[in-house]
C-alpha cells in the first residue's frame, strides 16, 4: 500500500497552489503514480484543506490530515501519453544515449550500426580525454589547490558555455553550478521521435560540436552557433547533458528558469525573454546522497546590456558562498565593455580560479593572494593587444602544469591563477607598494592623464612611445596613467600639448597632493 499522509496548519492560498502543483507533479515523477492518482491525491487535499474550518486555510485552529490508498490501482489505468512524461526522465535517457549508454528506452534505437559505432567512438574519446586531461587535473588539484577542488559551494562560471566538463573537474564537490553564455539554452528532444536520418545527423553534430574541447579543453563560440542550427542540436543541453552522463549522473529534474528583477530564479513558462533565462538540471552522482545542481543562463554581459538592469547583480548578491571560475573567456573581463560585470565579481568573490583569459593578473595581485602555476610567454595571435608581461615575469620561477587547456594549449603552454581575497589591510599595503604613482612627490604636484586601462601595462608598450615620466594610480578597478610631474599647473601644459600631439586628444591635467589625486 502506498500511502501518503499530510498535515497542515494555516497554509495561504498562494502557497496552497504551488502545493497541488509541486505535488500532482512530484508524484508522477519520482513516485511513480500515474496521472489520474496524483491529480485525486491532490483535489482530496484541496477539499480537505478547505473544509477543515469551512472558508479558508487561514483560519484553521485543526490540522488537516489527509491519507490515500492507491493500492488498487494499475498501472493499465494510467491516463498521461508519452507526451506528458516527466522532463527529468526524457532528460535521463536522453543524456545516457547521447553519452553512448545502455538505456531501456532507446534500447531498440541503440542496435542500429550507426549507433553502435557512434557510442563506441564517444566512450573512446572519452577515455582518452580523460586520461590525457581530466584525470590529470584531478589528480593534481587534489594535491595543489585542495581548498579549490574540495570546496562545496556555488560555481559561477562566466562565459563558460557548455563546459560543465572542466567544471565538474576543477570542483567535483560543487552542489550548484552557474554556466553562462550567449549561446542557445536547447530544449530536451525524444530520439525515437526522430527519423532514422534525423537521428543520424543530431549524433553527428554532437560529436562535430564536441572536437575543439576534447582536443584542446575549450570551445569556440562562432563553432556553436553553427552547430546549434541543427533543429534538434540546438543548444547548450545537449552538451551538459552528455557530460553528465560521462560523468555517471542521473538527472532527477529539468525545468526553464528565469531570473526575475529581483534576482530570484522562476520556473519560466515561455515569456520570459527579455529576462536572463535558461534551464536547470538536478542531478545526483554516485555514493554521494546530495541532489546538486547546473544552471545555465544565456545573458549578454557586456555593459551594454547590463547598464541599469539588476537581475544578475540581485542573484549574485543572493549567493552568500561562491567561486568564480574562467577558462578561455577571451579575455572579456580585461575589455573596456565589460566593465560592470567586472566590477561585480571583483566586489563579491572571495575566490577565483582562471586561466590568462580572466582578469588580467596584474589586477588581481592588488585585491587577491595569487598563486601562480604552468608557463605562459604570450597569447594567441587572435588576442596580442592582451600580452601580459608582468605575467610571463612572474611565472619564470613557475614549474609547468601536467597538463594542457585553454588559448595556451596551442603552443604547448597552460596557466592556472588560484585566487584568495586579502584581508583588507593586506589589500591596501599591497595596492600602496604596486602603485607607480607619485607617492614620493611630497606638496601640490600637476600631471596630465591620458589612458585609462584595466591592466597594469608594461614599461616598453607601445602606448608609451614619446611620452616621458609615464607613472599609473589605481582607482576602483582601473589603472590610469599621467605623464610628468610638474610643481605648477603652466609648465604641465606643455606636456600636455606633447601628449596630445601623440594622439591623445582627450588627455588633460590632473593634480595631486602628496600623491593622491584632487577632483
Amino acid at each position: 500500500m502506498r500511502c501518503c499522509r499530510l498535515i497542515f496548519f494555516n497554509v495561504s492560498d498562494a502557497k496552497l497552489l504551488n502545493f497541488l502543483i509541486t505535488f500532482a507533479t512530484k508524484n508522477i515523477n519520482i513516485m511513480k503514480l500515474s496521472t489520474l492518482t496524483a491529480l485525486t491525491m491532490a483535489a482530496a487535499i484541496a477539499i480537505g484543506c478547505r473544509s477543515n474550518n469551512g472558508n479558508n486555510m487561514e483560519s484553521a485552529n485543526e490540522p488537516a490530515v489527509i491519507s490515500y490508498d492507491d493500492s488498487t490501482e494499475t498501472p493499465n489505468n494510467d491516463i498521461y501519453l508519452n507526451q506528458v512524461e516527466s522532463s527529468a526522465s526524457i532528460a535521463n535517457d536522453l543524456a545516457r544515449f547521447l553519452a553512448g549508454k545502455a538505456d531501456d528506452k532507446y534500447a531498440a534505437l541503440q542496435t542500429s550500426d550507426h549507433y553502435k559505432t557512434y557510442s563506441t567512438t564517444a566512450q573512446q574519446t572519452w577515455d582518452d580525454l580523460r586520461t590525457r586531461t581530466l584525470n590529470p587535473i584531478a589528480n593534481w588539484c587534489k594535491t595543489n589547490i585542495p581548498d579549490f577542488y574540495n570546496d562545496t559551494t556555488t560555481l559561477i562560471y562566466p562565459f563558460g558555455g557548455p563546459d560543465m566538463i572542466f567544471a565538474m573537474t576543477f570542483f567535483p564537490n560543487k552542489k550548484d553550478y552557474v554556466l553562462m553564455g550567449l549561446e542557445k539554452p536547447g530544449e530536451l528532444c525524444e530520439p525515437d521521435q526522430l527519423t532514422a536520418d534525423e537521428r543520424q545527423e543530431y549524433l553527428d553534430s554532437l560529436t562535430y560540436s564536441m572536437r575543439y574541447v576534447n582536443k584542446f579543453g575549450f570551445f569556440i563560440a562562432a563553432h556553436m552557433a553553427e552547430n546549434f542550427r541543427n533543429k534538434n542540436l540546438d543548444g547548450i543541453l545537449h552538451l551538459v547533458l552528455y557530460a553528465l552522463a560521462m560523468n555517471d549522473c542521473i538527472i532527477t529534474n529539468h525545468r526553464n528558469i528565469y531570473i526575475d528583477d529581483h534576482g530570484t530564479v522562476q520556473d519560466n513558462d515561455g515569456n520570459a525573454k527579455k529576462h536572463p533565462y535558461g534551464w536547470e538540471l538536478a542531478f545526483r552522482k554516485p555514493g554521494d546522497p546530495r541532489t546538486r545542481t547546473v544552471k545555465y543562463i544565456r545573458m549578454d554581459l557586456s555593459d551594454v546590456m547590463m547598464k541599469g538592469k539588476m537581475e544578475f547583480p540581485f542573484f549574485l548578491n543572493s549567493i552568500k558562498d561562491k567561486t568564480c571560475y574562467m577558462k578561455s573567456a577571451s579575455y572579456l573581463m580585461q575589455s573596456v565593455e565589460f566593465g560592470i560585470v567586472r566590477k561585480l565579481v571583483l566586489d563579491q568573490f572571495d575566490k577565483i580560479l582562471q586561466d590568462e583569459s580572466g582578469f588580467a593578473y596584474g589586477r588581481l595581485i592588488k585585491d587577491y593572494d595569487v598563486k601562480l602555476y604552468g608557463t605562459y610567454t604570450k597569447p594567441l595571435k587572435v588576442f596580442s593587444n592582451f600580452k601580459q608581461e608582468d605575467l610571463r615575469e612572474a611565472l619564470t620561477k613557475c614549474d609547468p602544469l601536467p597538463f594542457k587547456i585553454g588559448y595556451a594549449s596551442q603552443h604547448n603552454e597552460s596557466v592556472l591563477m588560484a585566487c584568495t581575497r586579502k584581508d583588507p589591510a593586506t589589500a591596501a599595503a599591497t595596492s600602496a607598494a604596486t602603485s607607480k604613482s607619485s607617492a614620493n612627490n611630497s606638496g601640490i604636484v600637476y600631471k596630465v592623464q591620458f589612458l585609462v586601462s584595466w591592466k597594469i601595462l608594461p614599461n616598453n608598450s607601445p602606448e608609451f612611445d614619446g611620452i616621458d615620466g609615464v607613472e599609473y594610480y589605481a582607482e576602483g578597478t582601473n589603472y590610469k596613467y599621467t605623464a610628468g610631474s610638474f610643481k605648477n599647473e603652466e609648465d604641465c601644459k606643455k606636456m600636455l600639448q606633447t601628449v596630445r600631439s601623440k594622439g591623445y586628444k582627450d588627455a588633460f591635467i590632473v593634480k595631486f597632493n602628496n600623491g593622491k589625486r584632487i577632483k
